[in-house]
């Protein structure tokens, strides 16, 4: 069953659907707040609209400003590139303390047929600019909420996975996305004859038509003819829990 990777937090699960950044910059001390919700929009062709609420959680009024970026992955790495095919209004905005502001989101092209789209709304705050008596380093927050388009065909939310040994105390551990939906991975635990010999705690997402490598620091000795390796986890398309075959 599919589940938001939110609602794991109870198993010791971080959510990192909305990536957090602290930027240092100019000389003051001064850093502000405000949260998002929700942490990921997902739009179809029959929900093409969708909203973001951003609401200052600290004491002074800050100013954002809120871009879209085409999210692709190349080699296991995030890339952004500016693109208008995402509408985001409004562009910047002040917010009093505890106020809200509505930021709408719109596709300003049709949905690809065949595999989902990927971008990222990046909202960062604005630092107050230095005064004579600054002294410090300004931090500023800056949010990245994903923002995907389910294609036209029917979606196929699939990763295939596969292991090779890398040092003795290391596993490659690989995850190519054969469907055309991203998948979002998290929690992952390796095991051979039911022992625990590896984990990855934190997630990641990969796009269809990609592929991710991780390389796993093994807890316990393993050797490639101690049979089949089982990679147990969650993501957001189901529970992951299969036998990894050796490259």
């Amino acid at each position: 069953m599919k589940r938001p990777l939110c609602k794991w937090a109870a198993r010791g699960l971080l959510c990192c659907a909305a990536s957090l950044v602290l930027m240092g910059s100019g000389t003051e001390a001064w850093a502000g707040s405000f949260t998002v919700s929700p942490v990921r929009i997902e739009l179809s062709p029959q929900r093409p609209l969708g909203s973001l609420t951003i609401t200052n959680d600290g004491t002074e009024p800050v100013t954002i400003d809120a871009k879209a970026m085409a999210w692709t992955q190349q080699a296991g790495e995030d890339r952004h590139e500016e693109t208008r095919e995402l509408i985001v209004t409004p562009p910047v905005f002040t917010l009093e303390p505890r106020a809200s502001q509505v930021v709408r989101i719109g596709l300003r092209r049709p949905p690809d047929r065949e595999r989902e789209l990927a971008y990222r709304v990046f909202l960062t705050e604005n630092a107050p600019p230095p005064t004579a008596t600054s002294t410090g380093v300004a931090m500023t927050l800056r949010l990245s909420v994903p923002i995907f388009i389910r294609p036209v065909a029917p979606p196929v939310a699939r990763l295939d996975w596969s292991a090779s040994p890398g040092s003795p105390d290391e596993l490659k551990l690989q995850a190519v996305n054969v469907g055309n939906l991203h998948v979002q991975v998290a929690d992952l635990r390796l095991l051979s004859d039911g022992q625990l010999i590896g984990r990855i705690s934190n997630p990641a997402y990969v796009l269809p038509d990609q592929t991710r490598v991780w390389t796993v620091k093994l807890d316990k000795p393993w050797r490639p003819d101690a049979g089949p390796i089982q990679l147990e986890g969650f993501s957001d398309a189901g529970d992951v829990k299969v036998s990894v075959p050796l490259r």
